[in-house]
């Protein structure tokens, strides 16, 4: 009998390839991968193009136009050394002008007819008093050309106050205010934080003024730290009474006094001669304009003004003589460090040989007849500080180098301005501090507090020396304390070579104290007193160039132009393989300009008074600097104006 059902068709066993053949689509994920390389390829390429089409141009010609004022304004700081900022898109970046600009600006305003006078912006909290001083004697230089000079303050500081005391006038806003008080110095003490966590400071420093390690291993200052910070503020005070007297035709006795009752609001600055009168910000700018123009009949007119990077980069009608010959400025800011700076593209900081590079490019630039080395640093590493005299020694041998000391030229600063041929350095110059200091941390108490213990095996006495998870032995300190000395007497016997004294009449000057420029010349540590223009000056004048006349000044270090940078995203272009830190910088760098962000600890840091701040990155290079060297020729503080 015929079966009329149908049976389902029974599969096929796993692969005898029968069946119907799946589609294959291979091209997805081919076409995917291709995607996104086109996207990265053209996101790059706009970027780069951006980049290219943005930098490394000329800055375009500004016009300098009849009535013009020049604006003055140090909010942005006054750095000694400005470098140039990766992937900076036109103007100054974080920081204001350099003085060095800034100083030029004022000379050529002060001869440019068609720049009719000055307006000054408060700003220039934080800053030394020595870089403040050189500006205001340009100031004061500029009124002798009978141009005006105005000045704003909405809210101010002495820094501020100090600046704006050359002006004709000052004015502020009825809801103003400026802090008229007395000079001080604070610190924050760390020991009682420490020996709630065990840690304990071994501190060797000679001799009794080197203090820079007290903030870790005291609860104050030692009578010799206070002796040196009096003798800083009691001159600091002097200038800024004497200043403001002269600026606002007061008795020195009047300004001691109203310093002596503190902050003030408008009413009484007024009432007791400090400002000229009330006004707005736009309302003093139109009254400028209406000086400048009587006949303009405009309701609310903008005053002509240029700032002083765009007034630098004006093709400027001043005619000037300029010699064949050439000076090198060669920048040494911030703490002194061993080695090369690996981050290319952040020039804070003197690293020994990136600084000796520097040096040794000035002296082989047939270009330039003499060498100043700028120097704004409160020392650091002892070895670096020593590589660094030594190369110095040598440059001479080929041409003069001249040491002209900023805000700060102390310890491991002084260190390196002792091998220069000359010495200038300005009377509020920070100076001296010809000391040694080793501060080494101890965490033995640490671990006893939350239950650690060490244990170990050595193959002889000294195989713990310093072990930092083990009490010190008085062998340890003893030893430390042979090698510490070394250092100091080596350090001194140079100042004496240097300045032609004999060892014992140097010790004397030296034990870690601090001079300012004006005591350290009465004592013979320094040759000359002045700033940064006096130096330029005397150079001018022992390489034969009339006082008049203006020589070409080549800057060190050079400044990065941002082609170099990319290529070092990339490790491209790099002296040597170790180009990791310096890939990585530049990215946070890029990161920081898309987003504009900032990490909490650096928002923390703005937060904090501009003195806290000062001695708080202090300690931190202090600490840092000590992860890595034995001994550090550091001063002890940074005394801020404020």
């Amino acid at each position: 009998m015929q079966d009329n059902q149908t049976s389902s068709p029974i599969p096929p066993p796993p692969g005898t390839g029968y069946g119907p053949r799946r589609r294959s689509r291979w091209w997805i994920p081919v076409a995917v991968i291709a995607g996104l390389l086109i996207i990265v390829v053209v996101v790059f390429g706009a970027f780069i193009s951006m980049i290219v089409s943005g930098i490394d141009a000329p800055d375009e010609a500004v016009d300098v136009r009849d009535k013009t004022v020049l604006i003055i304004d140090l909010s942005g700081g006054l750095p000694d050394y400005k470098p140039q900022m990766a992937f900076n898109f036109g103007g100054d970046g974080p920081s204001g002008p350099s003085l060095l600009e800034m100083l030029t600006a004022l000379r050529d305003a002060k001869i440019d007819d068609k720049i009719k006078g000055l307006y000054f912006r408060a700003g220039g909290a934080g800053l030394g008093m020595a870089k403040l001083s050189e500006v205001r004697d340009a100031l004061v230089d500029f009124k002798t050309s009978g141009k005006f000079v105005y000045a704003f303050m909405d809210m101010g500081s002495k820094s501020h106050y100090f600046l704006a005391s050359v002006a004709d006038s000052i004015f502020m806003p009825q809801e103003g205010m400026i802090e008229f008080n007395a000079f001080g110095a604070s610190a924050p003490f760390m020991k009682g934080m420490f020996d709630k966590i065990g840690v304990t400071w071994h501190v060797e420093q000679f001799e009794e003024y080197k203090s820079a390690a007290e903030s870790m291993s005291r609860e104050k200052w030692s009578e010799p730290a206070k002796e040196e910070i009096r003798a800083i503020l009691t001159q600091r005070t002097d200038m800024f009474v004497k200043a403001v007297a002269t600026g606002r035709k007061l008795s020195e006795t009047q300004v001691r006094g109203l310093m002596n009752v503190g902050q003030y609001v408008p009413d009484s600055l007024l009432a007791h001669g400090l400002i000229d009168g009330f006004s707005r910000e736009s309302e003093l700018k139109e009254r400028i304009h209406f000086r400048l123009n009587p006949d303009d009949s405009t309701e609310h007119p903008s005053l002509r003004t240029l700032t002083v990077s765009q007034y630098l980069s004006s093709k400027s009608e001043i005619n000037e003589d300029v010699s064949d010959h050439g000076i090198a400025i060669v920048y040494a800011s911030g703490a002194i460090s061993s080695g090369k700076n690996s981050n290319a593209l952040d020039a804070s900081g003197i690293y020994s040989k990136t600084l000796i590079k520097d040096l040794r490019a000035a002296r082989d630039d047939n270009d330039v007849d003499a060498i100043i080395l700028r120097i704004d640093s409160p020392g650091g590493s002892a070895y670096g500080s020593d590589e660094i005299w030594a190369e110095i020694r040598e440059i001479r041998k080929k041409k003069p180098v001249y040491a002209s000391m900023s805000d700060v030229a102390a310890s491991g600063g002084y260190y390196i301005a002792m091998a220069c041929d000359t010495i200038i350095a300005h009377p509020a110059t920070i100076t001296g501090s010809i000391g040694v200091i080793m501060a080494i941390p101890n965490f033995a108490g640490t671990m006893g507090k939350i239950g650690v213990t060490v244990d170990t095996v050595s193959s002889g006495a000294s195989s713990n020396f310093l072990n930092p998870l083990m009490p010190s032995t008085d062998l340890d300190k003893k030893q430390l304390h042979a090698f510490g000395e070394g250092i100091y007497r080596r350090f001194v016997q140079k100042v004496a070579d240097s300045r032609k004294k004999d060892f014992e009449a140097t010790r004397l000057l030296a034990r870690g104290r601090v001079w300012t420029g004006e005591a350290a010349q009465s004592v013979g540590l320094i040759d000359v007193s002045g700033g940064l223009q006096d130096a330029i000056a005397l150079v001018k004048k022992r390489i034969g160039v009339s006082a008049d006349t203006k020589v070409h000044l080549s800057i060190y270090p050079e400044k990065i132009d941002n082609i170099s940078a990319i290529l070092r995203l990339f490790g491209i272009g790099e002296e040597d393989d170790d180009n990791a830190e310096a890939r990585a910088a530049l990215s946070k760098h890029v990161l920081h300009s898309i987003t504009g962000s900032e990490s909490a600890n650096v928002q923390l840091m703005r937060s904090l008074p501009v003195g806290m701040r000062q001695q708080v990155k202090h300690a931190a290079q202090l600490a840092e600097i000590g992860l890595t060297e034995r001994s550090m020729v550091m001063m002890p503080m940074i005394i801020p104006v404020e």
